[in-house]
């Protein structure tokens, strides 16, 4: 099975938030957003794409973060220094932003310490660094209830489920076309999550092998979802 990246309307959407907030027009009003959704909604495979297409930095997720840790990772990935200070950090990230404005993509940010959050937010006023916090729908209360973090957010954005039409282009670039009553199934059983989807389309293409053939039927899937 080949290895694409599928674009939905959701990953259009985060990828226009993304530029949005890189542009240097953003510096005219808040520059943080937050992207929320379910885990499998393809958050994390968005987030990874922009930065590999652009400037960006993603930082993965690591929920034993201490502040200082968050500091050192950000300004690693901006400039390949890991310096031990945190006064230093900072300095870093300001001198990096002035030589390009780049986007720093904060991933699973829903488990991170309300301190930690707060301290982005500082770094994001200081020194004019875009913020995207990616998380899932606990991050939304979590920035509600800070009222001067909440204020300051510019887009925000729900990851929705995963279509069937999404499912169809799938497997069209990435196994075989499909037909429609198999994504229909395949896309009743995911629930809206891509993790299934492609634990499925790896069964069937086991399947495919095995019988030597190249489609794929619903009888076909409906036994690779029994077994």
């Amino acid at each position: 099975m080949k290895h694409e990246f599928i674009e939905t309307a959701n990953t259009r959407k985060f990828m226009e938030i993304s530029r949005e907030l890189q542009d240097p027009a953003s510096m005219i009003g808040p520059s943080l957003a937050m992207v929320t959704g379910p885990a499998g909604r393809g958050k994390t495979e968005a987030a990874k794409r922009f930065a590999t297409l652009t400037e960006a930095v993603y930082i993965p997720p690591m929920n034993i973060r201490t502040e200082n840790m968050m500091l050192r990772d950000i300004t690693f990935e901006l400039s390949g220094e890991r310096p031990y200070r945190r006064e230093r950090c900072l300095s870093v990230i300001g001198e990096e932003m002035k030589k390009a404005r780049r986007l720093v993509i904060i991933d699973e940010a829903d488990l991170l310490e309300t301190r930690i959050l707060q301290m982005l937010r500082n770094v994001n006023e200081q020194y004019a660094c875009p913020i995207l916090f990616i998380g899932e729908d606990g991050l939304k209360g979590r920035i509600a209830s800070q009222g001067r973090f909440s204020s300051r957010i510019r887009r925000r954005m729900e990851f929705g489920p995963v279509g069937q039409q999404d499912i169809a282009y799938f497997f069209k670039q990435c196994l075989v076309p499909a037909p429609p009553e198999v994504t229909a199934l395949i896309h009743h059983h995911s629930r809206g999550d891509w993790r299934p989807v492609v634990t499925i389309a790896l069964a069937i293409e086991r399947a495919m092998k095995a019988s030597g053939t190249r489609e794929i039927t619903l009888e076909m899937v409906q036994h690779v979802l029994k077994a």
